[in-house]
């Protein structure tokens, strides 16, 4: 589950649906329906189970939101105290993921959500910054300065505890925590919160942050913990240091070190009590790698790995060791000791890395996972597709990769599938298919695009890993029900006979079964007693027999031609391509479990009861309603060198799923009042045309800006309206839109009417990427002496190169019997979109210069995506060059897509820059301004 602050930015349909509860407003698109139902049931019991356990509660309603945006579980939650917010995403976890150990998934991403809320949002003692927070989002979202693994650790600690399950009880988690400590690798205090720069760094927030506190709770008491979110909440304002130390007296950073140290004392003790692995390395890969797929000769190995980049690529390997770099590795060294008799030579690796025979980027950022061989030149694979229609973004799909041509086909549309096992003709999927909430087992006739169900799909089970034996003829997968752990059952492909596969006693973790190269064994990881170890049963003889001895964190066994067993081993640097050794002993297991009941590992008066799910027949649904408005203050401010300094004053407001958006404010010079005024704005989001007004009052004297320009003194007072028509067919986007402009300047007026069409297009391989916007518009128009007509057209071209994003664009406007203006910045006042007159340029003041033709130039690179761009920009009127520019600026919104109406629709733009020019003095100029815009 992701933290507060993952952003998502849903498109919803018209569609949604509300159930009030006493504490919950749950909002659902109608595919969800039966999830949010008994979500709303689930919510009050967790409410009420918190509050017994926590003794805190929200005294607000709190805004829930169920839907799917990513095809893959997760969650979070927004901790305003006035406004609080969850968000559900209905697809369950799969059974090789940290958050696989609960009773059930729905009640699992409830209770870590509230208790993100109970925890974050508690109003504060102090009361004047209480009504502070009450009317301001942003302010009230980041007033408690807590560290993410202290928030993160929090909610895992409680999820664990009022559960009996949970990371804090997870083998397998605490497999990869026992050998990361034998490694010397878990993270410093400094590095706990950190979400990238580490093998789980994103992680250890939730698993590390969750056994410290944990630990503090043991060692001192539950009750001192506590008192560290009491005294953030007090009338003193104190940040998490200052109320952790004034608990302990002593630092979370020195306690951390001595838990570390007990952790890493028992996970050594722990090492010396093992027997040695009879294993060797195979092949070493980069960081993130998993699911790998064996081809069907053997002589392929593909996998998919994540390097510290974020770049997913499928890469496939030749099984045969690597004696062209193992001869350049001997040859270096003879060379080495030719030229230096007396020097050491390198000591050679334990495997020298083995043939990339074909590697293959994801492409458009889609993702790449769970590759299957068909045969030995084609691999199908997972990667998401995006859909429109308002209930998802993005949607789990099949693809083909011709390992020989290098071409990728689309297989699937918008079926969510995850993972599946696929027959040797490529025709027949057997998989495991999630919409709405719902896990099912399905097969997937190709050719026809029929989807067939194995089972009667229900919230209470679970599905995962279709593996399909050798000869085609058995299935064998994981199915996991509420408060049960996952189980293995190997079944025909017609379904007329299943058999259960013997598990431990007291396993707990279950995951990645394969069979063997003949179809008579079935290999899978389980998890006991803190440890994951492979294990092989025996289809005929119904004999389990365990290969490891929890020596390492292991994962993904799948069996070789020659017998032998290839897995991953979990190092501090990812995952590595381990081989059992050939004879592989092991212990044949005689203490079966009975049951796939989940015991849970602690139980009192605050445990929740068992997961269910509550048909929810008494509750009620209305139509969602988007008057149902949460209006908060929002202030802004623009400062430019060139140009005057404003402050600005506004009052937004939105329903939670922002389908409405509606905004008022007054802008003012705090300079010498050469800009100010006020304006209205709404904006509707619903229909497939998309509706936006707003109206306008302002005066401009560019006599009273800091820098020169021409003489102008203007009091206008308007309106604008635009309809627009988004379409998007794949990464290729086209927006037509009719927009109607009405201003008043007293003595003059003007009105045009515009007709446009912005389009886009993308294209991105990773290793480069490239793409282009385009945005044209006609204008017609009149004032109180004439009528004119006129256009924009705006082109740019960007892309990516050796991981450099750099673009070039250019722009003309021309106006017939009008004039342009130059200089300026954009604001709720003034922009370019409801302002035909002006061509903005932040590094210039309004009324630098005006002409009837237009043109501009520019282009620029940044070192890396997220980062200030430099940049070039040139400005001529008329043919001639007016003016240029070039320097560091950056532009971009903050939008959380849904929530409170303060945390979306915020606009960054800073800039420092040198402007050249005959009219004026060559100079340095800034800027830097935020504010909200619809």
């Amino acid at each position: 589950m992701a933290s507060a602050l993952l952003l998502v930015t849903p498109t919803f349909a018209a569609d949604w649906q509300t159930i009030h509860t006493e504490h919950f407003n749950v909002y659902f698109s109608t595919e969800h329906t039966d999830f949010a139902k008994s979500s709303a049931v689930e919510l009050e019991i967790v409410r009420s189970k918190v509050l017994e356990q926590q003794n805190r509660a929200l005294d607000k309603t709190v805004d829930v939101v169920v839907f799917d945006p990513l095809n893959a579980p997760n969650g979070f939650a927004l901790p305003t105290s006035n406004n609080p917010l969850m968000a559900l995403f209905t697809t369950p976890a799969q059974s090789d993921t940290a958050i696989s150990n609960s009773s059930g998934w729905q009640q699992l991403l409830i209770l870590h959500e509230y208790i993100h809320l109970v925890h974050l949002a508690q109003p504060t003692r102090n009361g004047w910054q209480q009504k502070l927070r009450s009317v301001w989002d942003i302010y009230d979202l980041t007033y408690n300065d807590m560290p993410r693994w202290a928030a993160e650790g929090y909610a895992t600690l409680i999820e664990s505890k009022m559960t009996g399950r949970g990371r804090l009880f997870d083998n397998y988690s605490e497999s990869i925590l026992i050998e990361l400590a034998q490694q010397g690798a878990l993270p410093t205090y400094g590095q706990l919160s950190a979400t990238e720069g580490s093998f789980m760094a994103g992680s250890m927030a939730y698993l590390m942050g969750s056994r410290f506190l944990y630990w503090l709770e043991q060692t001192y008491s539950e009750q001192t913990l506590d008192d560290v979110w009491t005294r953030m909440q007090a009338v003193k304002k104190r940040d998490f240091n200052e109320a952790f130390n004034g608990v302990f007296g002593q630092s979370a950073a020195k306690l951390y070190k001595r838990f570390i140290a007990q952790y890493t004392y028992k996970a050594m003790a722990k090492e010396l009590a093992e027997p040695i692995l009879n294993s060797e390395l195979w092949l070493k890969l980069n960081l993130y790698a998993g699911n790998p797929a064996l081809s069907n000769d053997g002589s392929k190995f593909a996998i998919v790995e994540r390097d510290k980049n974020k770049k997913t690529k499928l890469i496939i390997y030749s099984t045969e060791k690597n004696t062209k770099a193992k001869d350049a590795f001997t040859k270096a060294q003879k060379e080495l000791l030719k030229s230096d008799a007396q020097d050491i030579p390198d000591t050679a690796p334990d495997v020298f890395k083995r043939e990339q025979k074909q590697v293959l980027n994801q492409i458009n950022r889609a993702g790449i996972a769970n590759p299957q061989w068909v045969n030995n030149s084609t691999v199908y694979f997972n990667a998401y597709s995006s859909e429109e229609s308002g209930i998802y973004n993005k949607v789990s799909d099949i693809f083909s990769y011709n390992t020989e041509t290098g071409d990728v086909e689309q297989l699937t549309e918008l079926a969510g599938i995850r993972r599946f096992s696929v027959t040797s003709n490529g025709e027949t999927l057997y998989a495991e298919q999630i919409r709405g909430g719902y896990s099912e087992l399905v097969k997937v006739d190709l050719n026809t695009g029929n989807i067939t169900p194995f089972f009667t799909k229900s919230l209470n089970t679970a599905y995962d890993y279709p593996v399909l034996s050798p000869d085609e003829t058995k299935l064998a997968y994981l199915s996991a029900s509420l408060n049960q752990n996952w189980q293995l059952y190997i079944q025909d492909v017609g379904g007329n006979f299943t058999q259960k596969v013997a598990m431990p006693n007291g396993y707990q973790y279950l995951s990645q079964p394969s069979f063997s190269q003949n179809g008579e064994q079935i290999y899978f990881v389980a998890g006991l007693h803190n440890a994951t170890d492979i294990y092989s049963f025996h289809i005929a003889s119904k004999t389990l027999t365990k290969l490891t001895q929890g020596q390492e964190a292991v994962a993904h066994p799948v069996e070789m031609p020659d017998g032998t067993l290839l897995y991953l081993s979990i190092t501090d640097e990812g995952p590595n391509v381990k081989q059992l050794v050939s004879p592989i002993k092991g212990e044949v297991i005689t203490d079966f479990a009975k049951n796939s009941s989940a015991p849970k590992r602690l139980v009192n008066q605050y445990t929740l009861p068992n997961a269910k799910i509550y048909k929810g027949n008494s509750v009620k649904q209305t139509d969602y309603n988007v008057f149902n408005q949460h209006a908060s203050f929002a202030l802004g401010a623009n400062y430019y060198s060139a140009s005057t300094t404003a402050l600005n004053l506004n009052i937004k407001s939105s329903d939670p799923l922002k389908q409405l958006d509606l905004q008022a404010g007054y802008s003012f010079d705090l300079h010498s009042d050469a800009l100010h005024g006020g304006f209205l704005q709404a904006k509707y989001n619903t229909l497939p045309v998309k509706l936006k007004v707003s109206l306008f009052d302002y005066d401009l004297n560019t006599a009273k800006q800091y820098q020169n320009s021409l003489a102008a003194n203007l009091s206008a007072r308007g309106g604008f309206a635009a309809i627009s028509y988004p379409l998007r067919f794949s990464q290729f986007k086209a927006t037509p839109e009719l927009a109607y402009n009405y201003t008043d300047y007293k003595q003059n007026y003007n009105q045009w009417t515009r007709l446009g069409i912005a389009q886009s297009w993308q294209y991105d391989r990773q290793t480069f990427a490239i793409g282009q916007k385009v945005n044209a518009r006609y204008y017609d128009g009149s004032s109180k002496n004439n009528s004119w007509q006129g256009y924009d057209l705006a082109a740019q071209i960007f892309g990516r190169a050796f991981d450099v994003p750099l673009y070039i664009n250019f722009t003309q406007k021309q106006r017939d019997d009008s004039s342009l203006v130059l200089g300026g910045f954009s604001s709720n006042l003034i922009n370019q979109n409801q302002n035909s007159e002006f061509v903005l340029a932040s590094a210039l003041p309004f009324y630098s210069a005006t002409a009837q033709r237009y043109q501009g130039y520019g282009g620029g690179f940044s070192l890396k995506e997220g980062m200030p761009w430099l940049y070039y920009t040139q400005h001529q009127l008329d043919d001639v060059v007016y003016a240029q520019s070039y320097g560091l600026k950056y532009q971009g919104d903050f939008n959380f897509g849904l929530g409170p109406a303060g945390l979306n629709d915020l606009t960054f733009n800073m800039g420092l820059s040198r402007v050249e020019g005959d009219s004026f003095d060559d100079e340095m100029r800034a800027w830097l301004s935020f504010y909200y815009s619809l």
